[in-house]
């Protein structure tokens, strides 16, 4: 009985899956160019140059070459399985470059982001800086960033244009391909593929590399024009050149008509080698079926975003769980604290040291500038006295002794005037002997 219930359930869910599984609707291009929109001029930027521009002059073989192809109705209804290496080659690669490393700083890397969504690279990365980080907050931190990730991939950024045409089966199929670029372990076998018709694909080519410098629709600049750097619009392109004539100027370069009186120039448009013939078919045909809008690109529905064309290939592109994260921000909310409260004590404690510092350096200055007035005031007085002192004595001495001669006795007069009343040794003994009578008091009063 359980096996016939499984079998009817995994009937009715195939129905519903090819039932759901439709091409997603092919709408024309419109509105003006990525860099009119930033206002940037195409030599002050590096979006949709692939670094290889074609020949300088005519070489003298500019006729049809022998690959032929009509656009006829039935080439239309053709399919064709599409990798993610071959939707990031057709939407991506024009900016970001063929492993995905950018321009910077005008055109980021597309390396470091992908490489944030592991969650084992983010464990590794954080141990490497010296920080231990538990799998459930490492997955936390990888399921931001693929949120992130995806969200850039259909809004855009500040230099980045939005991709609303693109599907989410297409995302995730370059996604996973951004992955195997980023050298994320396990990426290879999570790669995707969709069956898409020509037309879609003529679509990507248009929208995301073409779309970069040309806008929708508008007038065909003359020969001086565009010497002067006005770009032609897609609307006008289907009719100022042919088929083998845009498959040569796309994937090999061609001389442009510019100048008065025109002449022929080696042009400013990038050559985009890395498509193939029937790519550059497939955008000429869907020009030519699609004619370029003037209005605003439109936006592709929710609900055609969610299915990508008749067959789609799982990505594995899943979200980790994270149930046991919310301990963690506990511990996040610690590790933010933590280091600003040991700053803010680390500061007080130097301000407080500063301060005690200046206090002591000032009452120690003023303790030794009231010694000195004491100590050389006291020494005066001492001075003063001793020398009184000796004074008398001496007087008493003369008064004691015989008076032989008055030359005699003015002489002994005269010489004992002539010694120091005070010797310096003298004071020296009676300032060290005050000092420390002085500081014991002091420290008796402490």
């Amino acid at each position: 009985m359980k096996s016939l219930v499984l079998v009817c359930v995994l009937a009715v869910s195939a129905v519903g899956q090819s039932a759901d599984t439709k091409a997603v609707q092919v709408t024309p291009v419109a509105g003006e160019s990525w860099l009119n929109h930033l206002h940037r001029a195409f030599e002050e930027t590096s979006m949709g140059k692939t670094g290889r521009l074609g020949p300088p002059t005519s070489t003298g073989d500019e006729g049809t070459t022998g690959w032929q192809l009509r656009p006829a109705v039935d080439s239309t209804k053709r399919t064709v399985i599409l990798h993610g290496a071959d939707l990031y080659r057709l939407n991506c690669r024009g900016c970001h470059g063929e492993f995905g490393l950018g321009v910077p700083p005008e055109i980021n890397s597309v390396i470091n982001p992908t490489r944030s969504t592991s969650t084992q690279l983010v464990m590794e990365r954080m141990k490497n800086l010296g920080m231990d980080m538990s799998r459930a907050d490492a997955a936390q931190l990888a399921n931001q960033s693929k949120a992130a990730l995806l969200q850039r991939l259909h809004q855009g950024g500040t230099d980045m244009p939005p991709f609303p045409h693109l599907s989410e089966p297409e995302v995730h199929a370059i996604v996973a391909y951004l992955k195997q670029l980023a050298e994320i372990p396990g990426a290879e076998k999570q790669q995707a593929a969709v069956e898409e018709s020509r037309l879609r694909v003529g679509e990507h080519i248009v929208k995301s590399t073409c779309h970069i410098c040309h806008s929708g629709a508008g007038e065909n600049p003359n020969a001086e024009q565009l010497f002067n750097g006005a770009i032609p619009p897609l609307n006008t392109l289907t009719t100022r050149t042919n088929l083998p004539e845009f498959e040569r100027k796309i994937r090999s370069g061609a001389p442009i008509m510019m100048g008065t009186p025109p002449s022929p120039f080696r042009g400013r448009m990038p050559v985009f080698y890395y498509l193939s013939e029937d790519e550059v078919a497939d955008a000429y045909i869907y020009l030519k079926l699609y004619p370029p809008e003037s209005g605003p690109d439109p936006v592709m529905p929710a609900t055609e975003q969610k299915q990508a064309a008749s067959k789609v290939v799982p990505v594995g592109f899943t979200v980790e769980s994270t149930a046991t994260a919310s301990p963690s921000n506990a511990r996040d909310l610690i590790m933010i604290v933590f280091p600003i409260a040991a700053e803010i004590f680390v500061g007080l404690l130097l301000a407080g040291g500063l301060w005690f510092t200046f206090r002591e350096i000032r009452r120690l200055t003023a303790l030794s500038n009231s010694r000195k007035v004491l100590v050389m005031g006291d020494g005066s007085v001492a001075q003063h006295t001793l020398g009184s002192a000796s004074s008398k004595a001496r007087l008493g001495r003369h008064a004691q002794m015989p008076s032989t001669s008055d030359g005699n006795a003015t002489a002994e007069v005269a010489n004992h005037d002539d010694e120091p009343d005070f010797h310096h040794e003298d004071y020296r003994r009676f300032e060290s002997s005050w000092l420390a009578r002085w500081l014991e008091g002091e420290d008796e009063a402490a």
